[in-house]
């Protein structure tokens, strides 16, 4: 399955889902916020690589009688918070899940502004760059936050990945599956203890959440693999639970922690320095745009993420 499938399934509202608690709501609101500004009250808002689409709450706040089409190569669909006073807004909302933003099931010229926050830059930009000029009217607007280098985000990210064991993860799974095992093969909880495969199986998981739960200091602690062990621990409330439960369990676990990995991997890769941005900005000048400009979006002192704007040529 896609990993960011796996991610948008549990309703998040944001990429950073619980590890950037501000998420949207900062800086990257404001920034929207200034741009729905500007826009035709009844405006067709596409936002490419949309996740759980992150940029329609505020065209619902802002009484917005807008189209909203939402496009992701992942199973995706409006978060909780995007959808409150979804009803009631008057905004019609397409929704194009699994679908590549490099060829939009929508006809030319439809959009009043194609946007994107961190996600255009993970496609193939020889064809969405193209797609997104053809999905905008002539004078229509493009505006991106496009990762950066050395932002918050990208700090985030490269510290996860190194912070990645997996060898423990699955030295971890395997200990759990194997006091799955023996826990369907004896007849009670019981006999559980007296088995030497599940009580290997538990020593390994002692020992790993003695290694990596024991340090609580944000400094130095290893903030992926306390989250993992924490989740791993997690199995012994479901000893008791019915054999596909917790074989469904485990099968989550590693799935979910292999996609977070994956996840943060393309995230440092998609990182743009400033010949990077530049790049980018050559694509939009080639590809029937106008005006193509890049800035730093601070979030604090903390760098957030390049902005990137440009307008369809008329």
């Amino acid at each position: 399955m896609n990993p960011w499938s796996i991610f948008w399934r549990h309703g998040h509202s944001t990429t950073f889902g619980e590890y950037f608690k501000q998420g949207y709501d900062g800086a990257v609101a404001d920034w929207w916020r200034g741009i729905v500004a500007t826009l035709p009250r009844d405006a067709t808002v596409v936002e490419v690589a949309c996740g759980n689409c992150s940029l329609l709450p505020v065209l619902v706040k802002g009484g917005m009688g807008a189209r909203y089409v939402g496009v992701d190569l992942a199973a995706v669909a409006p978060s909780d918070v995007a959808a409150q006073g979804l009803e009631t807004s008057g905004i019609e909302v397409t929704v194009h899940a699994e679908t590549p933003i490099e060829a939009v099931p929508e006809p030319d010229g439809v959009a009043d502004i194609v946007a994107s926050v961190f996600g255009i830059e993970y496609s193939d930009l020889d064809r969405s760059v193209p797609e997104a000029a053809r999905l905008l009217k002539p004078g229509g607007r493009f505006a991106a936050l496009v990762h950066h280098a050395d932002s918050v985000v990208t700090t985030m990210s490269k510290r996860a990945v190194g912070e990645y064991r997996a060898d423990d993860i699955h030295a971890a799974i395997g200990a759990l599956r194997a006091i799955n095992a023996e826990r369907d093969r004896l007849a009670s909880l019981a006999e559980l203890k007296s088995s030497p495969k599940a009580e290997q199986g538990r020593a390994t998981i002692n020992d790993l959440a003695q290694r990596y739960l024991s340090d609580t200091d944000p400094a130095t602690a290893n903030a992926t693999m306390f989250e993992f062990m924490t989740h791993a621990l997690k199995f012994f409330k479901l000893i008791g639970a019915p054999a596909a439960d917790r074989a469904a369990f485990i099968d989550t676990l590693e799935a979910e922690h292999a996609a977070s990995h994956e996840r943060f991997l393309q995230m440092v890769s998609v990182g743009r320095d400033a010949d990077g941005i530049e790049a980018m900005r050559g694509q939009l000048d080639g590809s029937g745009f106008t005006a193509a400009q890049s800035r730093v979006i601070r979030s604090g002192r903390d760098i957030l993420a390049w902005e990137l704007t440009a307008a369809r040529s008329t």
